[in-house]
């Protein structure tokens, strides 16, 4: 029989991503000729079920399951293996959900989500437990805007590793950067996911990228104030995030990278003032 296991459970909603189903029936349906390889495919919806598989390989940790079902995503992972704890696991993961909104974003979908630990049931296609209930919940009644709320619960777990010492340098620095509050809600803070690119110019694409995805978005639901309003908080973060990236570190000769990314390379005052121009000007939405 099954057994419960504690494990990390996400639940994640790709926003927008119901609504085209239809369009993507409609181009799988076109490809007609039976006799191509792309017969019945479309290729759109196989860019992101590609970005879901790939993600999802790059977990740590091989007792993992990974679903995607209609407009929803759920990952759940043991972080407790024949008895032995993995406390890097909780920071690796939030790792690895900034990384699925990143490319989501890439294609123009944008994420909510909720995530939570705890005993959990997830055997071939069962998944049951109290983690993905709280994981939903959060998605659907507490975050509200396109961000990931973390659970309390979750919440205190990494603290307590951190207070510890149980965390690697990386994760104990991630740890720290990766999450945000607002009230009473923790939530990821997925922009430190540039933090993952190793040259300047590298995390200026991806900063640029996000500003004109995020423009475009604005653009597209100027007239409708109940989308709008989530993708003004996502600029609204965005402009703070750039910001707070730009600050000089303390005692420091150059405008260097914020500490969050540990290196050493500095900022022209050209590139400064680009990024800078990125963020989104509050008459523009």
């Amino acid at each position: 029989m099954a057994k419960y296991s504690r494990k990390i459970v996400v639940f994640l909603d790709i926003l927008g991503f119901s609504s085209l189903l239809p369009d993507f029936e409609k181009e799988a349906l076109e490809n007609n000729d039976s006799t191509q390889p792309n017969y019945r495919e479309s290729e759109s919806l196989n860019r992101l079920i590609n970005i879901f598989e790939n993600v999802t390989r790059l977990i740590k940790n091989e007792n993992y399951n990974g679903y995607l079902f209609s407009d929803n995503i759920c990952i759940t992972v043991d972080y407790i293996v024949d008895e032995t704890e993995k406390p890097d696991l909780f920071v690796e993961i939030m790792e690895l959900i900034s990384r699925l909104m990143n490319e989501f974003v890439s294609e123009g979908y944008f994420l909510r989500g909720g995530v939570d630990a705890g005993w959990f049931l997830d055997v071939d296609s069962i998944a049951i437990g109290v983690p993905l209930v709280n994981a939903y919940k959060l998605e659907t009644e507490k975050a509200i805007f396109p961000r990931v709320a973390i659970s309390d619960y979750y919440k205190s777990i990494i603290d307590d590793y951190k207070q510890k010492s149980k965390l690697n340098d990386t994760s104990d620095l991630l740890s720290t950067n990766y999450f945000k509050k607002d009230n009473a809600i923790h939530y990821l803070n997925s922009f430190y996911y540039i933090s993952n690119f190793e040259d300047k110019f590298s995390k200026i694409n991806y900063l640029q990228t996000y500003s004109e995805i995020l423009r475009n978005k604005i653009d597209e639901y100027k007239t409708n104030s109940k989308f709008l309003s989530k993708y003004i908080w996502v600029a609204k973060e965005f402009n703070e995030f750039i910001d707070f990236y730009l600050e000089p570190l303390p005692e420091s000769e150059f405008r260097k990278y914020h500490i969050i990314d540990n290196a050493e390379l500095d900022f022209t005052e050209e590139e400064i003032n680009f990024i800078n121009n990125l963020k989104l000007q509050y008459d523009e939405i």
